[in-house]
């Protein structure tokens, strides 16, 4: 039912083409789900995601590019399950493309749920604004979260290597923030560690350059009691040198597309990430009432879109049709159909491509149905682990089928679901060990 690579791979790889894994796992056989709408619509003869495709063809052939995917949502991407599977399938499937971690919150300092793949402490008294308030008190960034340090002092620990597949390093860091003046720059720990450091004020963030691999970020914060303007953090991002996918996982919960809008240096900190591909998913929020606005819906989401074609002209833009969902855990809930069709008519539009997860999944009522087989919490909205896990699965395979599809001649049997690997970068970094901070 899946399109396989293999043999392109095989023609184009040769020698490395031993190192693929010998038996990919297949996606689970539910009678439910609708495996033969898997793929991206509307992307046939689309110059943004052709030139996707050709620089992931560039990837595997050469492996000397990078490809930065944003992937901008609520609650669901927030989580970075989903995103994270998909995130770990586009890295693993290929020796030498892990890339580097890219783009982040870290959300504990805003006392909100956090990704499982990253260690993160912090010390020092913050104060959190989001985009899902009508009147935040802090300007906002791309993360739609900033967290203002009100204290004289505060630190931030992250361990991009907690996750369980592989061990993310990094010698580049860019923390975006609201720092212009050099004598305000925070701290990197240990200072020896630091090559040099610049403000990038075009586009909100600092960036520290390294003289060596590593896997922790230390960062110390000072500022006067007297400070007129505190340090505000909007996100971070842990890059490296390495040929890769970046997979950047943005959301907040509760966000809705005027939770964006709200958000005033959006367009810059995008354009900072050089996207080649944004995935925009949002709207179970604006389902989840009875008086659904599509008018509203679709003039917002025109806006955003404006938005990300002005900061990353010429990326694949991808909107996905959210999941079904129940309203008020008890009723059927028909909005999810309506914002399908307002995304198709904007997508054909804006030469959008899209994702229909409403329809793969199952369509009206369908929440009921991966509950009832263990794959959907009892909210009827969020999906547990395992239906996470194979949303991402489902999403890595139709993103693989489009790109078959841009191939000459279509290929055929079985695309490989990848089964997560050990790390498998083909460089080899001398990690400086990570030092705590006291």
């Amino acid at each position: 039912m899946r399109i396989s690579i293999l043999v392109y791979l095989a023609f184009l790889l040769e020698p490395a083409f031993s190192q693929m894994p010998a038996n990919p796992v297949d996606l689970p056989d539910y009678d439910f789900i609708h495996y033969g709408n898997n793929h991206f619509e509307l992307i046939l003869d689309n110059p943004d995601f052709n030139r996707l495709f050709s620089k992931f063809d560039n990837l595997i052939k050469n492996g000397d590019n990078k490809i930065n995917v944003v992937h901008i949502g609520g609650s669901h991407i927030q989580a970075d399950v989903y995103t994270h599977r998909m995130r770990q399938d586009l890295q693993s499937f290929y020796p030498g493309i892990l890339g580097s971690r890219g783009f982040f919150f870290p959300y504990t300092i805003a006392r909100t749920n956090s990704p499982s793949n990253l260690w993160i402490t912090y010390s020092g008294d913050w104060q959190t604004s989001k985009n899902t308030q009508s009147e935040p008190l802090y300007t906002l960034g791309l993360s739609g979260i900033t967290s203002a340090l009100i204290s004289a002092s505060g630190s931030l620990k992250i361990v991009a290597s907690f996750d369980t597949v592989h061990h993310y390093d990094f010698n580049h860091i860019k923390v975006f923030c609201n720092v212009t003046a050099a004598e305000d720059i925070p701290e990197l720990f240990p200072a020896s560690l630091v090559q040099d450091v610049t403000i990038n004020e075009p586009g909100s963030y600092i960036q520290y350059n390294l003289a060596a691999y590593t896997d922790t970020l230390n960062l110390i914060i000072q500022q006067s009691d007297s400070a007129a303007i505190p340090f505000e953090l909007y996100g971070i991002s842990l890059e490296n040198d390495d040929p890769g996918v970046e997979y950047n996982a943005i959301g907040v919960n509760g966000a809705m597309l005027k939770s964006y809008l709200r958000c005033g240096l959006f367009t810059k900190q995008l354009r900072a990430l050089n996207p080649d591909w944004v995935i925009v998913s949002i709207g179970t929020n604006e389902g989840n009432t009875r008086l659904f606005d599509q008018e509203a819906y679709r003039t917002e989401y025109l806006k955003l879109l404006d938005s990300i074609s002005i900061a990353a002209p010429g990326a694949a833009i991808l909107l996905t049709v959210p999941n079904d969902s129940y309203l008020h855990k008890r009723y059927i809930n028909p909005n999810t159909a309506r914002m399908r069709e307002i995304i198709f008519e904007i997508a054909r539009s804006y030469n959008c491509g899209v994702w229909d997860f409403y329809t793969v999944m199952g369509g009206l009522n369908s929440a009921m149905t991966w509950y009832n087989n263990g794959l959907m919490n009892k909210d009827y909205i969020h999906f547990n682990k395992p239906g996470y896990l194979l949303q991402g699965d489902l999403f890595f395979n139709a993103f693989l089928k489009s790109w078959n599809d841009h191939l000459p001649t279509p290929l055929t049997g079985v695309i490989p679901t990848p089964t997560p690997q050990p790390p498998v970068s083909l460089i080899q970094h001398q990690v400086y060990p990570p030092i705590s901070v006291q």
